[in-house]
């Protein structure tokens, strides 16, 4: 069956901003989004194709959300340009690019600079029949809609789901708490006084002023994101985080060797950001910035937490130290970056490091950080974990590979898969960084690994 090319009908995206002029003081996010938009397209003095506005469209509202953290339309916006229904067309030719991760990217970061205050969530962006563009947003909670009649389930509507129920569900008890008129002054007081002597477990002003600023800024982060944790998981809708995490604490002891080989730094890395609950991929990190957000924590501390949330692990090859920085590349993805190493273990070149590496946390500084303690491995080598990579990642495109490496590293094939490889790859230590030997899928090469300890897990 052959099947009919739809008829597109050109719709003309505004062009007066497009070459860098101001716009003025409006805040209408659909007139918002469609600026962003026309900013991808390739001449903007032309008419674009029907595929290429709702596809400009759909990257515009995906580096909005990923610019306040929430990354939901960022991972899915590939699957949502997949599905809408091109009839035959192609929308590259008339975009910048079709490196959709770098036009994101370029968005958000103009989304930063120009619009840092606005913290709207775009729920879905719409193109109706006459060419007019619809945003559905959240203040944070409430859904808002344009004022015009819904087109109905049009070919070119992009919608993406907030995909956070439990933090979603959350915020509304805490809102429905704040408007209760009776309050019981006990809980208030008691949860007052928690939250004072978890505050000072926050490491101070003078602590941190020992520390380089992108490594303090980054544990500030994380202690607030602890401090919301301990409050957060005494809620009945967090129950599931709680028993997760208590779960993973009772199975491997997360201090450091030698009482553990995991580390206090990668398991809570771990605990706060990628353990994950449902299709929504929530953790404890999204939910307290859905929670930061809807009760007024500072833009920059929900920035913060939002590069923490969207990191993960990684494997990279060390290619020796510049001034007191080491230069990593990460082997799968070829990036490049030249990290501070806060544990104190910088290591020599040819190593490997497992580890966490966060981007500089501000646009002055330079310097990307090796947030957790170095996991050095000893053995295999670099050619032995390139073949488990090729073993474990799809035999796909190389986008959709470095995607499926992304989401390989930061949550396994299942929740334990790399503390239990950490667990049973352990070696020896030293004070500032921890050797492992052997691959995840290869148990033998593993020393603590059932099959080399007659453990049973």
């Amino acid at each position: 069956m052959t099947r009919k090319r739809k008829e597109l009908k050109p719709v003309r995206l505004p062009v007066r901003w497009a070459r860098g002029a101001q716009p003025p003081e409006e805040q209408k996010l659909s007139a918002i989004i469609e600026r962003m938009a026309t900013r991808l397209l390739r001449n903007p003095d032309v008419i674009p194709s029907e595929p290429a506005t709702v596809a400009a469209l759909t990257l515009a509202g995906a580096a909005w959300n990923s610019a306040l953290g929430d990354n939901v339309m960022r991972d899915q916006h590939r699957k949502l340009v997949d599905h809408i229904d091109w009839g035959g067309a192609i929308p590259w030719a008339e975009l910048r690019s079709n490196n959709t991760d770098q036009l994101v990217a370029e968005l958000a970061e103009y989304k930063r600079e120009h619009y840092p205050a606005d913290l709207r969530r775009i729920v879905a962006t719409e193109l109706t029949p006459d060419g007019n563009v619809r945003v559905h947003w959240t203040a944070p909670q409430n859904v808002v809609t344009a004022a015009f009649p819904s087109p109905g389930n049009e070919p070119a509507a992009v919608k993406a789901k907030l995909g956070h129920p439990i933090a979603d569900e959350l915020v509304k008890e805490m809102e429905r708490f704040a408007r209760r008129k009776v309050v019981d002054l006990n809980a208030v007081i008691t949860g007052a006084k928690t939250a004072d002597e978890l505050q000072k477990t926050v490491a101070t002003r003078e602590d941190l002023g020992d520390l380089n600023p992108a490594h303090a800024i980054y544990v500030y982060a994380q202690n607030q994101v602890s401090v919301m944790s301990e409050q957060l998981t005494a809620l009945k809708q967090m129950d599931c985080f709680a028993k997760l995490i208590a779960k993973a604490e009772d199975e491997y002891m997360p201090s450091g060797p030698p009482m553990s080989p995991l580390t206090t730094s990668f398991f809570t890395c771990w605990a706060f950001f990628d353990a994950c609950i449902g299709s929504g991929d929530e953790t404890i990190g999204t939910t307290a910035m859905a929670v930061g957000s809807a009760f007024g924590m500072h833009k920059e501390l929900l920035r913060t937490i939002g590069l923490m949330q969207e990191s993960r692990m990684g494997i990279y090859a060390h290619e020796g130290i510049e001034k007191d920085l080491v230069v990593l590349r990460e082997l799968v993805t070829e990036r490049v970056c030249r990290a501070l190493s806060p544990s104190g273990y910088r290591g020599r070149k040819g190593e490997l490091w497992y580890v966490r590496v966060l981007p500089p946390p501000l646009p002055g500084l330079g310097e990307h950080v090796v947030f957790t303690t170095p996991y050095v491995l000893l053995t295999p080598g670099k050619s032995d974990w390139q073949a488990y990579f090729q073993r474990a990642l799809p035999d796909v495109p190389q986008q959709a590979r470095l995607e499926a490496y992304e989401r390989h590293m930061k949550y396994g094939p299942s929740r334990a898969f790399w503390s239990e490889f950490v667990f049973e790859a352990y070696a020896n230590y030293r004070r500032d960084a921890i050797f492992l030997a052997g691959l995840p899928d290869v148990p033998g090469s593993r020393p603590h690994s059932a099959e080399n300890s007659g453990r049973i897990r």
